[in-house]
């Protein structure tokens, strides 16, 4: 999960004990998204980082595009589908 301000959190499901916690900045609306192994997380200034879906800490990559994201993404086929301020993104490929 991530706190409006940026803090990344994972924490087990059995227990709801910490096992990390990082500082990425912020601010952030959009719901994160879990798929195959990695946490993408869409930032109110247009970051998109990716961490590993793991018990450490690990930024698999930081991406931007475009002026911000406020809407949580959406999963289609193999595409995410995401909203900017701006713009209408499928990233992905086709089905």
């Amino acid at each position: 999960m991530i706190s409006d301000a940026g803090v990344i959190s994972c924490v087990d499901a059995k227990s709801g004990e910490s096992v990390w916690q990082k500082r990425l900045g912020g601010p952030f609306s959009a719901s994160p998204l879990c798929a195959d192994g990695r946490v993408y997380l869409f930032g109110e200034e247009g970051d998109v980082p990716v961490v590993a879906a793991a018990d450490e800490y690990k930024l698999l990559a930081n991406n931007k595009l475009g002026d911000g994201f406020m809407a949580s993404p959406a999963v289609y086929a193999n595409s995410l589908i995401l909203r900017s301020r701006t713009h209408l993104y499928r990233i992905g490929k086709s089905p």
